[in-house]
């Protein structure tokens, strides 16, 4: 008898929310006896050289998945996938981890069962969708990190700005923000921005952990994993929460962030992180140990107890 099958939408894709949805295709697998399988939605292939793969899914196409899958399968689906209205034309059990809410005109509202990245996320849907939601955070790969550098060991001027979000709106806060700087604190270094380029996972690890202070102006986030991944490197992050960093970020005490378009606000907490390194380093840590509780572990048994409402645990 042939095994059931999960088929995983854009799993190869290298960003953070589709590298999520792999890990429950992988999770599927061997916690509950499926087939993993990757639908890809372009050339996409698990050798791009941004995230590691241990588990490799075969890669079927859109078309051929939509021609195969039968009601005893499963459909994991990003929102940002919604256009295909999958929800409403495929057989099986179709589940959305919701991982953000700006990606996606309207929500494909004809799927079976949706799971919230944040807090945040989790209001949304139930306020605009009607849906109530259980909130399963994302995870840092603690496994695969890089050595932190000391605080001491880094620049004490020098900022890396994380360059995501919609590209208008990104520009003008930055250029709003270098000019604050100029006129105000022109000891206060603004590195190439972080994120222009893909690099390998270890790599941008690497980066983050290079400098004291991480500048995060992405404007709508439904979770925001980068500025996490920052705090777990022990780098202090500065800018917009995203709305949905709200979920882990604690302004004054793991990190100095506020709402989008504070841009003003956000220069003003930029100077004085800068010019008050302690105090910093103390956020810094604290938001090092606040990022320990998005353990990969702890995301695994969350889904496990998740998918228990469905299937039984292989063996």
């Amino acid at each position: 008898m042939s095994r059931r099958r999960v088929y995983v939408v854009g799993a190869y894709l290298p960003n953070g929310g589709t590298l999520m949805a792999y890990h429950l295709g992988r999770i599927l697998e061997e916690e509950f006896g499926f087939e993993a399988i990757a639908v890809g939605v372009g050339d996409e292939t698990p050798d791009h050289g941004i995230h590691r793969y241990d588990l490799r899914m075969p890669i079927v196409a859109l078309a051929q998945m939509e021609r195969e899958i039968t009601r005893d399968d499963v459909l994991i689906v990003n929102p940002s996938f919604s256009s295909h209205q999958f929800g409403w034309r495929l057989p099986g059990l179709k589940i959305s981890y919701v991982q953000g809410f700006s990606t996606y005109t309207l929500l494909d509202r004809r799927l079976d069962h949706y799971v919230s990245v944040s807090e945040f996320v989790s209001n949304f849907l139930r306020t605009v969708y009607d849906l109530d939601t259980r909130i399963i955070p994302p995870f840092v790969d603690f496994g695969n990190l890089p050595p932190p550098r000391p605080w001491a060991e880094r620049p004490e001027t020098v900022v890396m700005p994380y360059r995501k979000g919609i590209p208008e709106i990104w520009e003008e806060s930055y250029r709003h923000l270098r000019r604050i700087l100029q006129e105000r604190a022109p000891h206060i270094t603004l590195a190439e921005p972080l994120g222009a380029s893909a690099l390998p996972q270890h790599d941008f690890m690497a980066r983050l952990a290079s400098v004291r202070y991480l500048l995060t102006l992405s404007a709508a986030e439904g979770f925001g994993l980068v500025p996490l991944e920052a705090m777990a490197m022990g780098t202090l992050v500065v800018g917009y929460d995203g709305f949905g960093g709200r979920h882990y970020m604690r302004p004054g005490d793991n990190c100095l962030v506020v709402p989008y378009p504070q841009i003003e606000r956000v220069a003003e907490l930029l100077i004085d992180a800068v010019d008050n390194p302690s105090r910093s380093a103390a956020l810094a840590q604290q938001g090092r140990e606040a990022s320990r509780s998005y353990s990969r572990e702890a995301f695994r048994l969350s889904w496990i107890d998740e998918f228990s409402k469905f299937f039984k645990p292989a063996g």
